[in-house]
């Protein structure tokens, strides 16, 4: 129905304003203040994990099987933190186009190959323009000092990322329980490892440092974006949904300009418009059922 899909083209557009300044914010937290990947990462799910355990206990799994807890958790939890956050920490922003490219072709790929999604004509011509643009976007920064190992970094986390879209949409996994599980998840694995491990060593960088971590990646990032995210992706489903995430880059560009100084070329502006060109022709047409009819994105 059309009132659902532009809720979903809603709900994704939230996320992705949310999403937008997560490189950013993380990238000033590890280039301004003694803060490193794994400090960060606690934080966030240390805050988001305590927020959503009410939630969790009154609402339970739901017959949420432990296979797609994993990997939901290992999706958009911890790990997928501490991999961009790694790659963060050796490229500059500009890098982080790579993550939204490669998670939509990696969700295309799985999508077909596990949930025997079909592509509408849109999504057709709209994914390859995606991943066009990001390359574009892209090889600029690729002759940079991050290199081959940001680079593996930053797909790795796209890879992780499709595998959380195609979970959530293969058992059906309402997005509020989502989000949970994830933060959850990340703070009962996460935490006593880096307890253990680390102490509190958050605890030397400044109050504000953590307070602004605190505050936009474990309430902002970790339950706002990605609750607006999985529904976009439970209404759109995973290949359309997935597709707002494209638009990151673009808000991340800004804001990496207004707040780190750095300034991207004329090229890596000129890819992320073909990729906002491509994300448009993605979520303009429905998406085909298995016998070739057109359905509305559930």
């Amino acid at each position: 129905m059309l009132d659902e899909r532009l809720a979903g083209i809603g709900y994704g557009l939230l996320a992705v304003l949310i999403w937008g300044g997560f490189p950013v914010v993380t990238r000033f937290g590890l280039t301004h203040s003694s803060l490193d990947t794994y400090d960060i990462a606690f934080i966030r799910f240390s805050v988001s994990g305590l927020l959503l355990l009410p939630v969790l206990v009154r609402r339970g799994l739901g017959g949420t099987g432990i296979l797609s807890v994993i990997l939901m958790t290992g999706g958009v939890g911890a790990p997928y933190v501490l991999v961009v956050g790694a790659a963060l920490s050796r490229a500059p922003v500009g890098y982080f186009a790579l993550t939204p490219g490669s998670m939509i072709a990696f969700t295309s790929l799985l999508g077909a190959a596990v949930l025997k999604d079909r592509l509408s004509r849109g999504q057709r011509w709209g994914v390859p323009l995606v991943l066009g643009g990001m390359g574009v976007a892209a090889s600029t920064a690729l002759s940079g000092a991050g290199g081959p190992a940001a680079l593996a970094l930053f797909v790795l986390g796209g890879l992780l990322w499709a595998v959380y879209n195609i979970t959530t949409r293969r058992w059906a996994i309402d997005a509020f329980r989502a989000t949970a599980i994830v933060s959850v998840g990340s703070a009962l694995v996460y935490g006593p490892i880096y307890l253990w491990t680390r102490g509190v060593s958050f605890a030397h960088a400044p109050l504000s440092a953590i307070a602004v971590q605190a505050l936009y990646q474990g309430v902002f990032v970790a339950i706002g974006g990605l609750y607006f995210y999985s529904k976009a992706v439970s209404i759109l489903g995973a290949t359309t949904g997935s597709t707002f995430a494209a638009l990151a880059p673009l808000l991340a560009t800004v804001e990496a300009a207004l707040v780190l100084g750095e300034r991207p070329p004329a090229l890596t502006l000129a890819g992320i418009a073909v990729v906002s060109a491509g994300m448009i022709g993605c979520v303009s047409t429905r998406r085909p059922d298995r016998s070739g009819a057109a359905l509305p994105a559930r």
